[in-house]
């Protein structure tokens, strides 16, 4: 997929993708994450804003509206969302001491973003 021949390259947005294809967008990540009110929209946001700019930094930019990058976009976004209550890198769940930490990349974004990297702005090491 291609992004649309009307992009402006000064415009940091680039068009969205078709309808019916997965979109990193608020609604679309409050429908992920199961929320229900705008509580949380102004933390959603900043979430999903720095996983877009995370994402597209390292994607190819005529792959930014590929379904893969834009899932890896919600995913990420989630989990900096869900990490708010980690400050430590770590969570407790339910009554019992278990503990889990969270490791600093994510497989499955990695996964998704293989194919679609601009190996010109991915760093060594």
């Amino acid at each position: 997929m291609t992004l649309d021949a009307a992009y402006d390259v000064d415009d940091p947005c680039p068009p969205m993708p078709a309808p019916g294809e997965v979109v990193a967008d608020l609604p679309t990540l409050k429908r992920n994450l199961g929320a229900k009110t705008s509580t949380d929209d102004a933390n959603l946001t900043v979430a999903l804003s720095a996983a877009t700019e995370w994402v597209y930094e390292r994607a190819m930019e005529c792959e930014w509206c590929h379904p893969d990058v834009q899932l890896a976009i919600l995913l990420l976004a989630a989990r900096l969302y869900q990490r708010r209550k980690t400050p430590e890198g770590v969570a407790g769940f339910g009554t019992e001491t278990y503990i889990a930490r969270f490791v600093s990349d994510d497989p499955d974004v990695a996964r998704l973003l293989t194919r679609h990297l601009d190996m010109r702005n991915v760093g060594i090491g």
